[in-house]
């Protein structure tokens, strides 16, 4: 089945799953209910069966094929393949990196809308409305986000002064460099490699984050220019096929998570979730973010930064989440015959998962009744519970924490190793 345009009615609240359960009691499970972005189950794809790439063509003659007979642009034929043939990541890589340079920075909306499942002429509107939410990040951490943030704008200047993309994403990565840390290696960052040899877009970069093997969060950071009127229109259209890329990825590991998405011009943020299974696109709508004056004391930046933190936390999350449990399904699936001394610790990584999400949503909602003693507590709770799970995760980090413990700057470095003297 190809993917199509499916009309729907208006974006309607009764879409939206009430998101937080209010409970105290000693016993309840303490868990959020599913929502759009975080499901609580791992569904199928529901693409049909894709075929194989007829006897005696290769990749490209199949991509030549698709592009002749239907008159489409490089980038239409090639989400076209992603819809009609099962190719192996790879292979399409080649594709993009060696021959056709397939970038989707300079697609219309119109062009991508019906292989995201929209109407061309709505203009988004199709999109069913998303209600985001923060998870509080308890106030030692968020210390070190400032230092961070302190620490771009010292090196890059106050954001105005971002005149190319690069500064511009270095002080975005200010903003959740302290946040993937606390998932020690099972939450990746990894820009713009999706598809191996994919040429760098001008005008904007992007972040693929991989949480336990599948592309959980795209979050793609563009000029503020492009994000008004047409343009804007545009930029959404680039952020959802590369949701429908990344979601290609996933199936062909044997995984299924709604692609969470970001777009950022900077200051201002829109959150989509790409849900695959469902067939249904959900989008937050303009979200104010960064809000930088140039007099001043910059207390309205320091409060937009927490702000958009705490949004930005709850995101990544639910991208953890959703990736523990796709890959402890699949696990699952894999080991049906016996049952691994690891289901356990599988469980116990989720539950505490979900169990930290819930505190941390409570701790925001604390904060916005101005109960902060009770919020910083339920925040630290929360936090304790997310690094448990992660501990409680039976999977390989790529990189374990070590360089600090090998020195405690209580001597100069060279003395503390001198008998590992390399020079």
């Amino acid at each position: 089945m190809k993917m199509a345009s499916q009309k729907r009615g208006p974006p309607s609240s009764e879409t939206q799953l009430p998101t937080r359960i209010r409970t105290h009691s000693p016993g309840a499970t303490q868990r959020l209910l599913p929502s759009p972005a975080c499901p609580g189950e791992v569904k199928t794809h529901d693409r049909g069966s894709l075929s194989k790439i007829p006897p005696g063509f290769d990749v490209f003659e199949a991509f030549a094929k698709i592009r002749a007979n239907k008159s489409l642009k490089d980038e239409d034929a090639f989400l076209e393949l992603l819809a009609t043939y099962d190719i192996p990541l790879s292979t399409l890589s080649q594709i993009s990196a060696k021959k056709l340079e397939v970038s989707f920075s300079n697609k219309t909306y119109k062009e991508i809308a019906p292989f995201v499942w929209l109407e061309p002429n709505k203009a988004g509107h199709d999109m069913v409305r998303l209600d985001i939410f923060r998870s509080r990040i308890p106030t030692t951490m968020f210390r070190d986000i400032i230092r961070d943030v302190d620490d771009a704008l010292t090196q890059y200047g106050p954001l105005d002064f971002h005149d190319n993309e690069e500064a511009r994403s270095r002080f975005i990565s200010s903003l959740f460099v302290r946040i993937v840390c606390v998932f020690n290696s099972l939450v990746v960052n990894k820009p713009e490699t999706l598809l191996e040899g994919e040429p760098t877009r001008k005008g904007r970069i992007e972040h693929h984050f991989v949480a336990l093997d599948s592309v959980s969060i795209v979050f793609v950071e563009v000029k503020k220019t492009w994000t008004m009127g047409r343009q804007g229109l545009d930029a959404k259209g680039q952020v959802l096929a590369e949701c429908a890329a990344s979601d290609y990825a996933n199936m062909r590991q044997g995984l299924w998570v709604p692609i969470l998405a970001i777009l950022c011009d900077g200051n201002n943020f829109e959150f989509f979730v790409f849900d695959s299974s469902a067939k249904r696109i959900y989008s937050s709508r303009r979200v104010p973010g960064i809000i930088a004056k140039e007099l001043g004391d910059h207390s309205d930046l320091l409060l937009s930064i927490k702000q958009t933190c705490e949004y930005l936390f709850d995101w990544f999350i639910m991208g953890y989440i959703n990736g523990l449990q796709s890959f402890g399904h699949r696990s699952l699936n894999r080991s049906r015959t016996k049952i691994w001394e690891s289901t356990g610790q599988w469980e116990s990584a989720l539950a505490n998962a979900n169990t930290a999400h819930w505190y941390l949503r409570e701790a925001a909602e604390a904060a916005n009744e101005r109960d902060f003693e009770h919020a910083e507590n339920m925040a630290s709770q929360g936090l304790e519970r997310l690094i448990q799970s992660v501990s409680n995760v039976p999977y390989e980090p790529i990189y374990e924490r070590s360089l600090a413990s090998l020195w405690d700057g209580s001597m100069p470095l060279e003395e503390a190793l001198s008998s590992r003297n390399i020079f």
